[in-house]
């Protein structure tokens, strides 16, 4: 029971340190400081974190019109984040369709 107890204990750091990271990401957003928070988001997509991939999607896709800037990402990068975010995506558009 301990090594099951002490296996889960990093996986609850590393989310928790995820979630301070997603809100300090967020937070860089909501101030307008949108290179900051897509680099964030980014960085965080990379780990796997879903909902920083949406985000991240969404801002290289809508920079030019929304931000007054293009960011970068590769077509791995874009296709990771894509797979991560596919789900949430799926759920926003059938949430909208109702």
């Amino acid at each position: 029971m301990f090594c099951s107890q002490a296996a889960a204990a990093p996986a609850s750091a590393d989310a928790a340190i995820a979630e301070v990271a997603f809100n300090d990401a967020m937070a860089q957003y909501s101030d307008c400081r949108w290179a900051d928070a897509y680099s964030r988001f980014a960085v965080l997509a990379e780990q796997g974190h879903a909902e920083a991939a949406r985000i991240a999607l969404l801002m290289l896709r809508h920079g030019p019109s929304l931000y007054r800037h293009e960011w970068t990402g590769s077509p791995a990068q874009v296709a990771q984040w894509a797979a991560l975010a596919a789900p949430s995506l799926a759920r926003l558009k059938s949430a909208s369709e109702d």
